[in-house]
């Protein structure tokens, strides 16, 4: 039988050789057991599909995969998602993002933790956007139940943008890709909790913005409901709804998205 080890590395080289949602991703895990010099892995695979038939047949697929190791001090979640919408030949939706983060001494009440993203969305216009930063991070934990979290750090943001999800008549006549290099205040506070024996929830609010204009934000709520149907399965909602001040090409300045998921748990 494949030790841990392997099954992991089969599941992060799996997703590198992929092609490469939303701009801000809520990755975390809450763990109030103690300390361990043994490597303990954890993770999960969530995949959702829709069918809507109107004109023509679309078939709408979304795959979430995390996976953590605990070691000692020392936390590392390694998470990724890929999300297409096919119609016939033509991609119509592609969007995804590979996410590290690190967090040590991550059973401390204050905790540094640092991470690194990639992430795409051809609807919106997003051909790359990287981000790398670090937060200082404060867990109140309540007997087990439920966790609040509160973060606050920098982080830089380098993204670059085509007009792919502009209205045609917004659209200027000549419109290269426009690429930004930005330094972030990059602050969040989430709610993590049991409201049954069988289901969690997980609420995080994010507020990310340049020093220079501080108070026109990208704010974003995530939303995170999975209920356990056997030990190994489970049913999950996600929503994740952003509301962008200052987009950097003429979009909407609100986008959500909505995802239901089988998960498999190991």
């Amino acid at each position: 039988m494949p030790s841990p080890y392997t099954f992991a590395a089969a599941i992060l080289l799996l997703l590198a050789i992929q092609p490469c949602n939303s701009q801000t991703i809520s990755i975390d895990k809450t763990d109030t057991l103690c300390y361990s010099n043994k490597a303990q892995w954890d993770g999960n695979i969530a995949l959702g599909l829709e069918v809507d038939k109107q004109q023509a047949t679309l078939f709408d697929a979304s795959n979430f995969v995390d996976v953590s190791l605990q070691q000692k001090h020392e936390l590392y979640i390694f998470s990724a998602s890929n999300r297409f919408t096919y119609n016939g030949p033509e991609d119509v939706l592609n969007t995804g993002y590979v996410h590290l983060r690190w967090r040590h001494g991550y059973k401390e009440q204050l905790h540094p933790e640092t991470y690194v993203q990639y992430q795409w969305d051809n609807k919106r216009g997003i051909v790359h956007r990287f981000v790398t930063g670090a937060n200082l991070r404060y867990n109140f934990w309540h007997h087990k139940m439920w966790e609040l979290t509160f973060a606050s750090g920098l982080m830089y943001e380098n993204e670059r943008w085509d007009y792919s999800g502009v209205d045609t008549n917004k659209i200027p006549l000549v419109h290269p890709d426009i690429q930004t290099n930005v330094l972030k205040s990059n602050n969040y506070i989430k709610w993590d909790g049991r409201i049954s024996s069988a289901s969690n929830i997980a609420i995080a609010l994010f507020y990310q913005a340049s020093f220079k204009d501080f108070f026109e934000p990208r704010v974003m709520l995530n939303v995170n409901l999975d209920v356990n149907v056997s030990k190994h399965f489970a049913v999950g909602f996600r929503y994740a709804g952003l509301d962008d001040v200052q987009p950097i090409v003429p979009i909407s300045h609100f986008y959500y998205t909505l995802s239901n998921n089988i998960i498999y748990k190991f």
